[in-house]
């Protein structure tokens, strides 16, 4: 993966979606993580994949997998509960323990954690419990991804899981650059820069390209962008080209993080190495 002291740039893959021409084998290179959505729960605390698998078989997805590990593109699966089985419903170690299993067999190398929910009781105890499990049974990275804001159970969620997680991604696509940037605030105050801000290509609530430039820009010390979905940037859905919304976040992330050891470099020593290569040019 190409993850090293830059911003990332993560994605979706709703393998569910319909009038789509792009398949996740389809994902550019230059994508550092794909997130498979979505997977579940089963009533016996299995792993649920039948939304997953609406349209490709799971053979399929896993050529996607391996296709996308070649280019050097990480693979996470995307954790949402069923309208029918929430997380609150089911024996949370043996779900841990059969994800691992899971992981192992479709070649994932991280976890995502939607934190939306339709759960009714406990919900701030057992979102700790899921990832407290997810990570004593699952030796990946893991995200969770959330809107609400820290004065909702996520504040309470995330100041007892943050240690646990590698970084958040927002999923706020309903506001503008502004409202983005308010929220990524609030939620420093937890993560600090550990921050993803998530953006959406086409319609409904899509992120215009002008705000998706402006937050690649935004704040270098980001985590990344997220962009929902990769197979929604296509013009049924943008009115755009291919994959218009990828190329942008790709032409203009602020990829290049430098440190103050490398910026005393690039500042100092290469322009004195250039002053010589002149002084010598003009001998």
């Amino acid at each position: 993966m190409k993850i090293n002291n830059k911003q990332i740039f993560s994605t979706y893959y709703a393998a569910y979606l319909t009038n789509t021409n792009i398949t996740m084998d389809m994902t550019p290179s230059f994508v550092d993580i794909v997130n498979l959505a979505f997977v579940g729960a089963t009533s016996d605390s299995n792993v649920e994949t039948e939304f997953l698998c609406l349209n490709y078989s799971p053979d399929q997805i896993k050529k996607w997998i391996n296709t996308c590990h070649r280019k050097g593109t990480k693979v996470y699966v995307s954790l949402l509960d069923t309208p029918d089985v929430h997380w609150n419903q089911i024996d949370l170690v043996k779900y841990a323990k059969n994800l691992n299993k899971f992981m192992n067999e479709w070649n994932l190398d991280g976890i995502d954690v939607d934190a939306e929910s339709g759960m009714t009781g406990n919900y701030i105890e057992t979102f700790v419990n899921l990832i407290n499990n997810l990570k004593k049974f699952n030796n990946v990275p893991i995200t969770y991804t959330c809107y609400m804001g820290t004065q909702g159970p996520d504040g309470n969620i995330l100041n007892q899981i943050k240690d646990k997680i590698d970084y958040i991604q927002l999923m706020a696509y309903f506001d503008n650059f502004d409202g983005m940037v308010d929220l990524y605030n609030d939620y420093k105050s937890i993560m600090g820069d550990n921050i993803i801000i998530g953006v959406k290509s086409g319609k409904p609530e899509g992120t215009p390209l002008d705000e998706v430039v402006k937050l690649c820009h935004w704040n270098s010390n980001k985590k990344g962008i997220m962009l929902w979905t990769v197979n929604r940037d296509t013009n049924f859905y943008t009115g755009h080209d291919l994959l218009t919304w990828t190329q942008t976040i790709h032409e203009n992330l602020q990829n290049t993080t430098f440190s103050k050891i490398q910026k005393f470099f690039i500042e100092n020593i290469c322009c004195h190495c250039l002053d010589l290569i002149q002084k010598y040019r003009l001998l």
